[in-house]
């Protein structure tokens, strides 16, 4: 699944006739960094992808899941099917699944399941437009929010202002799950 989203990147930025230097410029991504999301070679973190989107004129959603094809009024996901599918880890030491069926337009907000493996070093703080809405679903996390550390617990949730810089991080000795709904 992560070889599409960057492949969309890729097809958007080429489709604006756009360099590589001059998104990484106006995302504020690594050039190196980016050139690894097109390529398959690397995941975008959610932050990123909201970046990019805002970047390339495209929607979030239009990212991750390409067009829309599916009623943007009611979406159902059964358990084990129509899921977006794991994209894999990311910089900022989780994988994440996105929630939503693909090709599903018009949606506000995306929710995706977080996994966290402590033994990855944290990444470092970002900001991004929008707002999160996470909730723990099992393990402990760290949040660190607008310089600030909060132990977050299974059955905590947290709502933020995703402007400020902010990371997550698993704690212990076992894989935390956390799932987030992200606004941009």
């Amino acid at each position: 699944m992560r070889k599409y989203v960057g492949e969309r990147i890729k097809a958007l930025r080429e489709a604006q006739d756009m360099t590589l230097a001059q998104v990484s410029k106006l995302a504020g991504i690594d050039a190196e960094r980016l050139s690894a999301y097109e390529e398959g070679r690397a995941v975008p973190p959610i932050g990123a992808v909201i970046q990019l989107s805002r970047v390339l004129g495209s929607k979030m959603e239009g990212l991750l899941h390409g067009g829309g094809t599916v009623s943007e009024h009611l979406t159902i996901c059964r358990s084990g099917e129509s899921l977006g599918g794991d994209q894999g880890d990311t910089e900022q030491s989780y994988a994440y699944a996105t929630l939503t069926r693909p090709g599903t337009a018009g949606h506000r907000m995306e929710p995706f399941l977080l996994t966290f493996d402590p033994a990855k070093a944290q990444g470092v703080p970002i900001t991004h437009d929008g707002q999160e809405f996470v909730y723990i679903v099992e393990g402990v996390i760290e949040l660190f929010y607008d310089g600030r550390r909060y132990r977050l617990e299974q059955g905590d949730s947290a709502y933020l202002d995703s402007s400020q810089p902010h990371t997550f991080h698993g704690l212990g000795d076992r894989v935390a799950k956390m799932l987030a709904v992200v606004g941009s």
